[in-house]
């Protein structure tokens, strides 16, 4: 017994098969939150390789020489002065010496996964992709008000005639349809907790149209049932969804969860929201360290503050300093924000001139310049 608690399998974690024996590597991988280790269809593969080795043995090599195979992580005791260089040439995806911390461990394997991502294209096993641009908005703290600024931009998109799709991915508890007041008929378990095809049509059957005419895919009604969402197949999802609308409008959930990393993996334009107060903007400039550590090569990455404008000591340049990026947007506090959703309604819609609603419409107008391109 490793002294693990027993959990029922997690669609979410990230399947790693560890291909070399040692005492306790499965407890530190596990304990990180992130991985469930297996021994069949994993995401990623793991070898420990003594630091005086020779070279990269052949079965490391046969793994990285497919490139349809799983990511690859190597370990080692110490420093692998003779086979490091190795390693890093022919596309090992992540060097770790040995002791690591269980998170150290997950983020490894969270990085393999998206690198494998990137070699094996969606597109490739779910067949041509379509047109449309995917914006996902996303914080690592919860309250920033991703979900809103979600929900509107998708009504903002609507309403300047794309088609547009606003596509829950905070699985645990997500709200885009309680924002605009919606009551579905589907959410995302009934179109992706089975094995049938995630065609234009079965996607078409889940989605609950708004009074904007944007279509929302809403998250799963209940906590628990985040569970038996089949994350594997939400990629597929996605470019179905890229396919047949002009817009996605992914909100994705306050983590790197494996969710969201598929959903980073599909991105086109990626919203970081953050807000004026020191911890927001921690979380905010640990966001963009955690994107750059996992190589996920996002070709487009705009900051937006919400709430801004407030006297609190903290101005603009003293938040790009410290993020070393440019704010892109800025959104003022504004109490038609919580009104609008007390009522269910998208305050775009709700107060079409409040302060708000007015920055919104102006950020919406900047990002439907980038779909098409």
């Amino acid at each position: 017994m490793t002294g693990i608690p027993e959990h029922p399998p997690h669609p979410e974690l990230i399947r790693v098969a560890l291909m070399s024996d040692r005492a306790g590597l499965r407890e530190l991988f596990e304990r990180s939150g992130m991985v469930r280790v297996v021994d069949t269809v994993p995401d990623v593969l793991v070898w420990m390789l003594p630091h005086d080795a020779d070279g990269l043995p052949s079965d490391v090599l046969a793994a990285l020489a497919d490139p349809g195979a799983p990511g690859v992580v190597v370990l080692s005791d110490r420093h692998p002065i003779r086979w490091f260089q190795e390693a890093l040439r022919l596309g090992v995806d992540d060097v770790l010496c040995l002791p690591q911390t269980p998170q150290s461990l997950g983020m490894a394997a969270a990085k393999a996964r998206a690198a494998r991502a990137r070699r094996v294209p969606a597109v490739a096993a779910e067949g041509p992709a379509g047109g449309g641009h995917v914006f996902t908005v996303f914080s690592t703290k919860g309250g920033s008000g991703r979900t809103v600024i979600a929900s509107n931009l998708a009504v903002c998109f609507a309403q300047s005639g794309l088609r547009t799709l606003l596509l829950d991915l905070d699985l645990h508890s997500g709200d885009c349809a309680l924002v605009l007041g919606l009551a579905p008929r589907a959410t995302m378990l009934d179109l992706v907790g089975g094995s049938a095809p995630i065609d234009a049509e079965a996607l078409g059957r889940a989605v609950t149209r708004h009074v904007s005419g944007a279509d929302v895919l809403a998250a799963p009604a209940r906590p628990e049932e985040e569970e038996l969402v089949a994350v594997e197949r939400l990629g597929q999802l996605v470019e179905t969804a890229r396919a047949g609308y002009d817009a996605v409008v992914v909100d994705a959930a306050s983590a790197f969860s494996p969710t969201t990393l598929l959903a980073l993996d599909h991105t086109d334009t990626l919203l970081l929201i953050g807000a004026p107060d020191v911890p927001a903007v921690r979380s905010v400039r640990i966001a963009l360290e955690t994107l750059e550590l996992l190589e996920l090569d996002l070709p487009d990455v705009r900051i937006v503050m919400n709430r801004a404008g407030a006297d609190v000591g903290l101005d603009t340049a003293d938040i790009e300093a410290t993020l070393r990026r440019e704010i892109a947007y800025a959104l003022p506090s504004d109490r038609a924000v919580p009104l609008s959703v007390n009522r269910g309604r998208a305050v775009v819609a709700d107060d079409p001139r409040s302060k708000a609603a007015r920055s919104l419409l102006t950020v919406s107008r900047s990002l439907v310049a980038t779909v098409g391109r």
